[in-house]
């Protein structure tokens, strides 16, 4: 018999995070306000109501990365690539990232650390910007740190990917050569196309990124994956560089750009690890810990790791494994 639940005392609720998050319906029943990750997902939600709309078909961000570590470790396990690794060392650098990067529940920040005015104390109008800052500030921190790993994936990748393929450039111009080497490549991952010009037009209410962006274009004649890993490439030095906004502007722009992006990446990940995959066709299971019998083919697993599975699956009815 499982013991009773203990209610907690104002001590121990005291010594939550976040608190001030918490409210309650007219019912008294409470619930959190927000968490960190919530806009994860809403840049990319048309309000169209369409039923056809494309974007009911991908997966919440924080899904796709979970299901493109499992395609990769189950391509792995297939031994459907060059060197087959052991079973969780599959693309090292790519699936830890991953999973990093999926892993995030939620942030905690607090701008106001830094300030010794206490004047939170004698204001209520200071306290209410305080909260507001730390939303926007938390928000803001979880949408680069997942950038960060999303990025640290996509690098690993084009090193693993390339191989020996234009070693002199750096790892991002090299992904942008060698999908330019390859641009039917960019054929095999639906919906990549628009979430590039998605990508672009959120991007592009920055001048400094919408200028570097149409240079690029007109350089380099971009088109493709090659346009969505230089764009990544531009964003990624913006934000290095320390261009972008403040953290606590009052904007969700600072956020759509980061998960635009980071969708981007997903992407292009999957290209590069679909092209060394040995036999496009050949079954590979669903997950490695499950039976051999629920299979997809390799190429169809990792050109599809960001739609929703019921959609791509040779039997649908295999995606409630995934629920």
């Amino acid at each position: 018999m499982l013991p009773t639940p203990r209610t907690p005392t104002w001590e121990e609720f005291d010594l939550l995070r976040g608190r001030d998050r918490i409210e309650h319906s007219a019912g008294g029943t409470p619930k959190l306000k927000y968490t960190a990750i919530d806009p994860a997902d809403q840049y990319v939600r048309c309000n169209c109501g369409k039923p056809g709309c494309w974007t009911t078909e991908l997966l919440p961000l924080r899904e796709h990365m979970a299901v493109l570590w499992r395609a990769i470790v189950a391509c792995n396990y297939a031994e459907q690539f060059e060197e087959s690794q052991r079973v969780y060392d599959a693309w090292p650098g790519v699936t830890d990232a991953l999973q990093m990067a999926a892993s995030i529940d939620d942030v905690f920040t607090d701008p106001a650390f830094v300030d010794d005015s206490d004047s939170w104390m004698f204001c209520e109008t200071v306290g209410d910007r305080d909260r507001e800052d730390r939303e926007r500030a938390s928000k803001y921190t979880a949408a680069m740190i997942t950038f960060n790993f999303a990025w640290n994936a996509y690098e690993a990748a084009i090193e693993i990917s390339a191989g020996t393929a234009f070693p002199r450039d750096k790892i991002p111009v090299r992904a942008r050569r060698l999908f330019q080497a390859e641009p039917k490549l960019g054929n095999t991952v639906q919906w990549l196309p628009v979430s590039y010009r998605v990508a672009r037009h959120i991007c592009s209410g920055v001048p400094e990124l919408k200028s570097g962006i149409e240079d690029a274009e007109k350089e380099y004649g971009l088109v493709g994956p090659a346009a969505a890993a230089e764009l990544c490439r531009l964003f990624r030095n913006y934000v290095i560089h320390g261009r972008d906004d403040s953290p606590t502007v009052e904007s969700n722009a600072p956020y759509r750009r980061f998960y635009s992006i980071t969708r981007l990446l997903l992407l292009l990940v999957q290209l590069l690890v679909l092209r060394r995959v040995r036999d496009p066709v050949a079954a590979v299971p669903l997950s490695a810990n499950w039976t051999a019998d629920e299979t997809t083919p390799a190429g169809l697993y990792l050109s599809n790791a960001h739609r929703r599975l019921e959609l791509w699956l040779p039997d649908p009815a295999q995606a409630d494994l995934f629920a």
